[in-house]
């Protein structure tokens, strides 16, 4: 062992130590032990002795050996969940050796010696820093050092926090994400036409490199908690919403970013307003029944000839009503010779307990055909069945009849 600092120790030496540590729940605690290892839960940084057999103005050696009377043993007292580990490479490197055993040591981030001595955790992230005087508030303080030859920092030897003034400080750290940057909707933007729109921001970075999940949270003030929403969960940096939202209703929403440990950064407010459209396209809005002799029925329930087509192009659902003109001469409107009755182009589009599924007399005036037609892609489509009997003292000739289809919303 290369000469050490002499310490002026008597033969027989009874030592009473009261250590009290104050800490704040999940700290981190590092003590001295007299042995060659570390109790079960806890990692040992280093091993120490001094040519007195004691681990003040001490050499060091690290886990490769366990020679040394005295360990340097680190664990978190107050939380078992919590694990810390020596391995390197660690969350930080706590210090550094100038040999396996019988080493000086130096700061962990100084680079004359290349035998790292680490600590890692398996909640947050242990970093490290070397004050001269004190540990900061935050942090343990693990051991002191001192050099000989002008610098504390390297070339030195070891010692519990009370004797050297150079101090190597620890502690359990995280550090938030950055705050995500909300894109879509736009902060504003009044004319959203989607009931389930595909929100979407920035991805955040994490400084610790933790893995980082989003938190989509919409709210709307005064309405009811159907036209909230609160996700959690999500790993990409967009959501689409599956259960729609409220019409003609002022919305915020905000993006949290969260690593592992809860911790967040949550992004600017931003506003929207989904606006209720009404609008209902004929996809096909005339037909053809041909040739026909009294008293002979046709329908378009086979497609020939066809049916009228309607598609809800909006956001809202719609009640949608029919009526039309006379289509023949010898009997009056809402008789069984001219009748409607709402079928599927598209599967669900319609609420079948209110809509008219069987064939009914058509009027002058508005009857309902499709009860609540969907607003849904896919599912936004229906079918106008019409049957036809010509009356039996129907006159020969050419037969028309203007129909009128008009919606209105239903929410």
């Amino acid at each position: 062992m290369s000469k050490l600092l002499k310490l002026g120790l008597p033969l027989c030496l009874l030592v009473l130590i009261i250590v009290i540590f104050v800490h704040a729940a999940n700290d981190l605690t590092c003590y001295f032990i007299q042995s060659t290892t570390c109790p079960a839960g806890t990692a040992r940084l280093i091993g120490l002795r001094n040519d007195t057999g004691g681990f003040n103005n001490a050499h060091a050696q690290n886990n490769s050996f366990n020679t040394y009377d005295y360990s340097l043993c680190c664990n978190v007292t107050d939380n078992a969940s919590i694990t810390i580990t020596s391995g390197c490479p660690g969350n930080a490197t706590v210090l550094k050796l100038s040999n396996a055993t019988n080493a000086h040591v130096e700061i962990g981030t100084n680079t004359n010696y290349s035998i790292p001595v680490c600590l890692s955790s398996n909640w947050k992230h242990i970093t490290c820093d070397y004050p001269t005087g004190s540990c900061s508030p935050s942090s343990t303080c693990l051991l002191s050092m001192a050099g000989s030859e002008g610098t504390n920092t390297s070339n030195a030897h070891v010692a519990d926090c009370s004797y050297y003034n150079q101090k190597v400080c620890c502690k359990l750290q995280n550090s938030a994400p950055t705050k995500p940057v909300l894109y879509y909707p736009a902060n504003g933007n009044t004319s959203v036409f989607e009931r389930r729109p595909n929100f979407n921001w920035s991805q955040s970075t994490d400084p610790d490199n933790d893995a980082v999940d989003y938190t989509l949270n919409i709210t709307c003030g005064a309405c009811s908690d159907a036209c909230k929403l609160n996700v959690s969960g999500i790993t990409t940096t967009n959501y689409t919403i599956t259960s729609p939202l409220c019409v003609d209703t002022d919305y915020n929403w905000t993006v949290s970013a969260c690593d592992i440990y809860d911790a967040c950064n949550t992004s600017a407010i931003f506003s929207f307003r989904i606006t209720s459209i009404q609008d209902l396209e004929l996809l096909i809005n005339q037909t053809s029944f041909g040739l026909m002799k009294n008293d002979e029925n046709d329908d378009t329930t086979d497609d020939n000839p066809t049916p009228f087509v309607v598609r809800n192009k909006g956001n809202v659902l719609l009640n949608v009503n029919i009526n039309a003109t006379a289509l023949f001469t010898s009997v009056s409107m809402n008789t069984n010779y001219y009748q409607f009755r709402a079928d599927e182009n598209e599967s669900g589009s319609y609420d079948t307990s209110c809509s008219q599924t069987t064939f009914t007399n058509m009027n002058t005036l508005p009857k309902i055909v499709f009860c609540n037609l969907s607003y849904e892609d896919s599912h936004d489509e229906g079918e106008i069945e019409l049957s036809i009997t010509v009356p039996h003292d129907e006159g020969a000739g050419n037969k028309s009849s203007i129909i009128k289809v008009t919606a209105s919303p239903t929410e």
